[in-house]
């Protein structure tokens, strides 16, 4: 199987050469936050349900003009996104119109300034009508604005922020490339300033170890002992969003469990991976001690640091041997970031109450290019990172739910971590106002 995930890999990479790159992201107007979208389902839009989207626009004021930006109608049924491609595609009862459930999206570094009516009207021809949607960022109190607009042929952009090669399982943007095999990450690149650089991903790894009741037997788990099936996707100009499903068996002792369903969604400058796993009994009625894993080995990342609560100032150098800083170092936390000069790749997981509640959680690092842990595509962890849970033998039975999320951080300083870190803490606030007919006008500007 590994053999031919290496072969995959190297196809990917040989693809990612000649794939056309989406734009990147410009500069932010007013809202300073380029890790984040905006969803505005269809019942907050006022009215608007059953308006074909083909006749939606989005617009906003940059640069002194009201100019259409990039975004996307994600429709659903009830929460789960339709997704017409895969092997388990799943559709909208009333496609290509907005119901009530149906998600717009654009990103809040595209919103610009207030627009008054006349000028709303001058840049949108035909105008029928239109929803203003504010957003406001609670850290510093700054308020961007963008427009939903309908119209006979509303404004339209053609930049694409995204995109993605299905043939090949390949999320592209212009910061970034991944590539999965079996719907797991095996290829990231990254471009933060530069040329699109190497593969830096070996592969992820999944370990879990338990001993059951009366020592009678230690069971390992890695992340092939597990069913990890690309289901479906949808790819638009401002996110790709893939559906996986993941199972695992116990052999031997008859316990199934199911991670779920996950959607997992790609943006410009990070990635979104929520996740669940449902026990169907405590861990505990059949193990003594149970810890698991989630990592990244990486591929020579010599030259790059590590920063991670409770690391010293500066963070630890990657260089393939460990210290007796690194060795000694251990820490309980949900996010560490790995730097290099100017560029940085935050990565933060979070997890549900009840499970935060009942399991320690600590930081993983080895960097030890003599270390190895088959299954590996490339021996050695230049560094291995990632995140551990131990005493998971004290979980209930119950849902748990859990997200991780991939930063790009370009022409990074140090501390820049905290800010992306106190957004994610700190939801933007979006508010839709609109006339209540077509004759209605924007509020006056502030």
């Amino acid at each position: 199987m590994w053999a031919t995930a290496a072969l995959l890999v190297a196809t990917i990479a040989l693809c990612a050469g000649a794939t056309e790159t989406p734009l990147p992201l410009g500069p932010c107007g007013p809202i300073a936050r380029r890790h984040e979208h905006v969803d505005v389902a269809t019942h907050e839009l006022r009215k608007l349900a059953r308006t074909p989207i083909g006749r939606i626009g989005v617009v906003a004021q940059r640069g002194g003009a009201v100019v259409p930006i990039p975004f996307q109608v994600d429709e659903r049924e009830g929460r789960k996104i339709a997704m017409p491609d895969g092997d388990e595609p799943t559709g909208d009862s009333k496609p290509g119109v907005l119901d009530p459930d149906d998600l717009l999206v654009f990103l809040p570094c595209d919103a610009g300034l207030r627009v008054d009516r006349e000028r709303l009207a001058a840049a949108v021809s035909g105008l029928e009508t239109w929803r203003e949607v504010e957003v406001v960022d609670p850290i510093d109190g700054t308020h961007g604005f963008a427009y939903v607009v309908v119209a006979e042929h509303p404004p339209a952009t053609d930049r694409s922020y995204v995109a993605y090669d299905s043939k090949n399982d390949l999320v592209s943007t212009a910061a970034y490339r991944m590539g999965m095999v079996q719907a797991l990450p095996s290829y990231f690149a990254v471009a933060l300033g530069h040329p699109l650089g190497p593969n830096l991903l070996d592969g992820l790894r999944l370990r879990a170890e338990g001993t059951l009741l009366g020592n009678l037997a230690t069971v390992h788990l890695t992340e092939r002992d597990a069913r990890h099936t690309l289901i479906a996707w949808r790819a638009g100009p401002v996110r790709v969003v893939r559906r996986s499903r993941h199972d695992v068996d116990l052999l031997g002792i008859g316990i199934h469990i199911s991670a779920g369903v996950a959607n997992t969604a790609f943006y410009p400058l990070h990635v979104f991976g929520p996740g669940s796993m449902k026990l169907p009994i405590s861990p505990g009625l059949l193990f003594r001690r149970i810890t698991a894993m989630g990592g990244v080995d990486l591929r020579d990342l010599r030259g790059w640091r590590f920063v991670a609560p409770g690391t010293p100032p500066g963070g630890l150098a990657i260089d393939g041997t460990m210290d007796e800083v690194e060795r000694a170092f251990t820490a309980n936390g949900t996010w560490f970031v790995l730097v290099h000069e100017r560029e940085a790749i935050l990565v933060t997981i979070t997890l549900s109450e009840n499970l935060a509640r009942a399991i320690p959680f600590g930081i993983v690092y080895d960097d030890d290019a003599s270390h190895a842990s088959p299954p590996e595509l490339d021996p050695g962890h230049v560094p291995l990172v990632g995140f551990q849970g131990r005493g998971l033998e004290r979980l209930p039975a119950d849902r748990y739910h859990f997200d991780l999320r991939v930063f790009l951080l370009p022409d990074y300083r140090p501390g820049d971590e905290r800010r992306v870190l106190a957004q994610q803490a700190t939801p933007l606030v979006v508010e839709v106002s609109g006339p209540a007919s077509p004759a209605g006008a924007p509020a006056a500007p502030r």
